[in-house]
C-alpha cells in the first residue's frame, strides 16, 4: 500500500479537535482515527498541571506508550486493537490522530507527518466546553449544572487561562498548518483534506501493459 500518512489534530480543550477528527476520517478515503483521551488508562499525566506549568511545561512528562505504539503500528501498515470497544483498526492510508500535545511531545510527535492546530479563541472554547458538559446525559439538575459551570469558570480564572495561552502559542509554533477554529467543522475538515492530499498525493502504480 502507499506510505501511511499520520495527520495530527490539536486544539485547546473545547477547540473542536474531536469533531474535526471524526469528520476528517469521513472525507479522507481509507482513514482511521485515534483519540488521545481513549488511551487515558495507559497514558501517564503530570500529577498537578499548575506545578507542571510553573516548572517549564515539559510535554515529555506525559508518557503515552500504548498511544505511541499504536501510531507506530499503523504507520508500518499494520492493524491495532482499539482500547475502547476492542475493534480492529487498520491498515489504512491515513491515520487521523486527535493528538493534543502535537509535536511538543517528542515520543508521539515524531510520527506525525502533518500537524494541524485548530486555533480557537479561548472564550469560544470555554463556552463550547460548558455547553457540551451540560448537554451530556448526566442526569444533572439545574443546580448541578450551575455548580459545574461555576467550578469551571473559577478554575479558568484562577490559573487555567495562562496555561491555555501558553499551550496555544506552543502549538502554533510547532504545527505545519493553523486553521481558524471559529469555522464550521465541515469547513475545517475540508481545509485539512485539501492540505493533506496536496502534500501527500497518493502514488498511482500502473498495472502491466496489455
Amino acid at each position: 500500500m502507499d506510505s501511511v500518512v499520520i495527520v495530527g489534530i490539536s486544539a485547546v480543550t473545547g477547540g473542536g479537535k474531536t469533531a474535526v477528527t471524526l469528520r476528517l476520517v469521513d472525507v479522507l478515503e481509507d482513514a482511521v482515527a485515534l483519540h488521545f483521551d481513549d488511551y487515558d488508562d495507559t497514558n501517564v499525566h503530570p500529577d498537578n498541571l499548575q506545578r507542571w506549568f510553573a516548572a517549564g511545561a515539559d510535554y515529555d512528562a506525559y508518557r503515552t506508550p500504548v498511544f505511541t505504539g499504536h501510531l507506530e503500528l499503523l504507520k508500518a501498515g499494520k492493524s491495532i486493537t482499539y482500547p475502547i470497544g476492542g475493534a480492529q483498526l487498520g491498515p489504512a492510508r491515513y491515520v487521523v490522530a486527535d493528538a493534543p500535545l502535537g509535536r511538543a511531545h517528542s515520543d508521539s510527535g515524531r510520527l506525525i507527518d502533518l500537524m494541524v492546530f485548530i486555533d480557537t479563541p479561548l472564550d469560544v472554547a470555554l463556552a463550547r466546553r460548558l455547553l457540551r458538559d451540560i448537554d451530556l446525559p448526566r442526569g444533572w439538575s439545574g443546580d448541578d449544572a450551575v455548580l459545574h459551570a461555576k467550578e469551571e469558570l473559577t478554575a479558568y480564572l484562577a490559573g487555567a487561562r495562562p496555561l491555555f495561552e501558553a499551550f496555544q502559542e506552543r502549538m502554533r509554533a510547532t504545527s505545519d498548518v493553523t486553521i481558524d477554529g471559529t469555522l464550521t467543522v465541515n469547513d475545517v475538515a475540508e481545509k485539512i483534506r485539501v492540505e493533506t492530499e496536496a502534500r501527500f498525493p497518493s502514488r498511482i502504480v500502473d498495472g502491466p501493459s496489455k
